[in-house]
């Protein structure tokens, strides 16, 4: 799984920047102070190397997506084998098709893809294929997940309103407009942390954890967010993106590690 999931992550950074290139978004962010350029754009990757690199990951993530689909269904029958294919045909799908093909992406849904492939499809099929069970709650978790991964598109996108206006990639932040964009950036953040705490204090069976370690991310994010809101150029934007998404790995890891160490307490009072 873990390898199934780098695929569709190598996959969607590399096809992204081979889309924006091919439609000229990246042409339109050069040059710009403090910005970093892209492989293609810059020249570092030649436009065929990076289509090969895009057709091999391509090939990878489905070679790993039937993998992971027989391995962890085939106890279960062909129906949930079928399954998990087409979940990881639809994630294949969505890792390329951000700016390349249907290019999703520029017509202002890419958060919804986000959240919902980096949330409640990629935890909550992970949590079924290793337990072999389900639980409606490990939606929580998996949204929280999500909001996280949709924050950091959303500063990406705040980042780049003006160029990928001119370029014709109307993203979600693009059509709200700056100050909306930052409103949302603080909602998906909040959001995150909601969804997680509701899901520790609803003490669901499955890992019977009453663990609030992520909570030690909140002010990271917290100057994050202060910093966007002050944030004016795209360079201001662009210095958030890299601890933005540091943090999100953060989060993400401190609330597993609080399920794992933390499943023993069954029974125990919350308070």
């Amino acid at each position: 799984m873990v390898l199934t999931a780098a695929s569709y992550q190598l996959l969607s950074n590399l096809a992204n920047d081979l889309g924006d290139y091919r439609t000229g978004a990246d042409q339109h962010r050069q040059g710009l102070d403090g910005i970093e350029a892209r492989a293609v754009a810059s020249g570092l990757i030649r436009e065929a190397s990076m289509h090969r690199a895009v057709q091999v990951l391509t090939f990878m993530s489905l070679v790993f997506t039937a993998l992971t689909a027989w391995w962890g269904t085939r106890d279960l029958g062909w129906v949930y084998t079928a399954i998990f294919a087409a979940l990881g045909l639809l994630a294949t799908a969505a890792a390329r098709g951000y700016t390349l093909g249907w290019a999703y992406g520029y017509k202002g849904f890419g958060d919804l893809f986000v959240i919902l492939f980096f949330g409640p499809v990629g935890v909550a099929g992970s949590f079924f294929l290793q337990t072999q069970s389900w639980d409606p709650l490990i939606l929580l978790p998996g949204l929280s997940v999500g909001f996280m991964a949709a924050a950091v598109l959303n500063l990406n996108n705040l980042r780049d309103i003006e160029t990928d206006q001119a370029a014709g990639k109307r993203t979600l932040a693009m059509r709200m407009g700056r100050p909306m964009a930052k409103l949302y950036q603080t909602i998906l953040v909040l959001e995150a942390y909601v969804a997680t705490t509701v899901f520790i204090v609803l003490q669901a069976d499955v890992t019977c954890s009453r663990s609030f370690l992520y909570a030690a991310t909140l002010p990271l994010f917290a100057e994050g967010l202060y910093k966007t809101w002050k944030a004016k150029t795209p360079a201001d934007f662009d210095r958030q993106l890299k601890p933005t998404a540091l943090q999100t790995v953060l989060f993400a890891l401190l609330l597993g590690v609080g399920l794992l160490i933390d499943a023993n307490q069954c029974g125990k009072p919350l308070f």
